[in-house]
């Protein structure tokens, strides 16, 4: 067991995750998490006091990972065009490779999962995952909505619905890459939303970064 008690911590977290996408939160029990991570039933209650306790701190540092990775890439993005609907189609190249660096196992989404439980938790513990979810639609969706007024688009529509299709699209490419135990779904999908949003917008833009 680590002698650090953060790293200890972090150490159940991460088997609990793992355990979470296989068999969701209700089939995850604490015996579960305490043998995968190699620790004493003492050692758990200690980090965390119970599994609700577990399951906000699971999903706060999801969410704190996704803000930081939407955030990061949407800063690479901008510092490789000035364009918008340039920036946001280098995002979304930026955000493939990042998927296809993933390790080769099974897809998930830890909010997908604890979603399909919603009616387990708190609004204190559902409220974060609804607060990373408007992350994305800020962020992603405040470009889209610059790109759509530089440019125009073939049909109406605003910049929260395409992130919200965006998102809809990762999400569900997870789900699709798991039951067919094909993770390259992943990112083909993404590409062609990426390729709608091309045709949306009714140019080719070329820009570095992007596959």
């Amino acid at each position: 067991m680590p002698k650090d008690g953060r790293t200890t911590k972090e150490s159940i977290l991460d088997a609990a995750s793992a355990l979470v996408l296989e068999k969701g939160f209700v089939g995850t029990s604490v015996d579960d998490i305490i043998h995968r991570a190699g620790i004493s039933r003492g050692t758990f209650f200690y980090h965390f006091p119970s599994k609700d306790d577990l399951a906000r701190t699971l999903l706060q540092r999801h969410a704190a990972t996704d803000k930081a990775l939407t955030d990061r890439l949407l800063a690479r993005a901008e510092s490789l065009a000035r364009d918008p609907l340039q920036q946001i189609l280098i995002f979304f190249g930026l955000y493939m490779e990042v998927i296809e660096s993933l390790p080769e196992s099974e897809p998930g989404c830890l909010f997908a999962s604890f979603s399909y439980e919603a009616g387990l938790f708190d609004e204190e513990t559902t409220g974060v995952i609804l607060t990373a979810v408007d992350h994305w639609r800020d962020r992603v969706g405040a470009k889209l909505d610059e790109a759509l007024e530089l440019h125009g688009a073939d049909t109406e529509v605003d910049g929260a619905t395409l992130a919200d299709l965006a998102y809809t699209v990762i999400e569900g490419s997870m789900i699709m890459a798991r039951v067919r135990r094909e993770p390259a779904i992943m990112v083909e999908h993404l590409r062609c939303y990426r390729s709608y949003l091309e045709h949306l917008f009714g140019v080719a833009v070329t820009a570095d970064a992007t596959s």
